[in-house]
């Protein structure tokens, strides 16, 4: 189907929906296609002035996300912080958001007074932008975010990235707290070893035993990324494994262990056209970030070994990420 023709019908929507659920839908469905092609940035500049000035908050909030990929980097600087003081809190929380992703150190400033906005999403969003900007000014918000059932996963990744000790007793009594889901037990586990726990560690690499658990394919790559003791040799084995369900994090696993022993590993999976593309592009992923010039060439190499246009546009992308 024509990208533009859905983009028209979409703005069409927009105009003539009075319902908000569908209003909301269809400037979502805008915000997809503008991400679909970096090419067609252009071709949104409009559609951008007509989202920011809808009446509806949740229009306005996909505008402020489709602004990040229309305009340049200063406008959007210029757009986000000027939304900081919006009296909607949704726009604000968007806003924040959007420049917490962006990790930009000249913009500590406008996280830190966002620190202190009486919603405490909008203080969480700051508090994860400072952390990736590795400030601890919002240590204590994450903290306590480790109480907010729907905050306390991005919370213990914000944790991980910051590296700042003093989490530790809140996260050990997360991570030991009865009844919790896996997942954020598992992120919990990571967030402990980071900070030099051993037990965080010892049980990462045991829940790469548990085959059929939902959260095994996140304690196979955190093993890799804590750099878990033992961890090169296990995420071997899983790579190494064709019935293997989660030989595509071992793969990332190994890439963020950074041991260049793992090339071969990996290059032998990479460049596997029997192999599911999906384990292809992990090895990938892997091997680019290993850094080493051979591997960087055989991922160059192996582009034009993939089938399908999605793979090859995601390897385009991965080539263009620093190692």
């Amino acid at each position: 189907m024509d990208w533009r023709a859905e983009r028209d019908r979409a703005l069409l929507a927009l105009e003539r929906e009075s319902r908000p659920p569908a209003r909301a839908e269809a400037a979502q469905l805008l915000l997809q296609l503008a991400a679909e092609d970096a090419e067609r940035a252009p071709e949104f500049a409009q559609v951008l002035v007509r989202l920011l000035a809808d009446a509806q908050v949740e229009v306005r909030r996909v505008g402020l996300g489709l602004a990040t990929l229309v305009l340049p980097l200063e406008e959007l600087v210029e757009l986000l912080t000027g939304r900081l003081a919006d009296p909607e809190v949704g726009v604000r929380l968007e806003a924040t958001g959007q420049i917490a992703d962006l990790a930009l150190p000249e913009l500590r400033g406008a996280l830190a007074r966002m620190l202190e906005d009486p919603i405490p999403e909008i203080r969480f969003e700051a508090a994860r932008g400072m952390a990736a900007l590795k400030h601890s000014a919002g240590l204590e918000i994450l903290v306590e975010s480790l109480d907010n059932e729907l905050l306390r996963f991005r919370a213990l990744g914000s944790l991980a990235e910051l590296g700042d000790a003093r989490a530790l007793p809140a996260v050990k009594r997360l991570f030991g707290r009865w009844l919790l889901p896996a997942f954020e037990r598992t992120q919990a586990a990571g967030v402990l070893a980071r900070l030099g726990e051993a037990e965080g560690a010892e049980f990462l690499l045991k829940r790469t035993q548990k085959k059929w658990s939902a959260d095994r394919a996140l304690a196979v790559e955190l093993c890799g990324e804590v750099k878990a003791p033992g961890a090169l040799e296990r995420l071997r084995a899983i790579l190494e494994d064709p019935k293997d369900p989660c030989r595509g994090a071992a793969a990332r696993g190994l890439g963020r262990l950074g041991e260049p022993r793992a090339l071969p590993w990996l290059l032998a999976l990479l460049e596997d056209t029997g192999a599911p593309e999906d384990f292809r592009l992990d090895a990938a992923d892997g091997v680019w970030r290993l850094g080493l010039p051979e591997g960087q060439a055989r991922v160059r190499a192996a582009a034009t070994t993939f089938s399908s246009p999605e793979a090859r546009e995601e390897l385009a992308e991965l080539l263009q990420e620093k190692p």
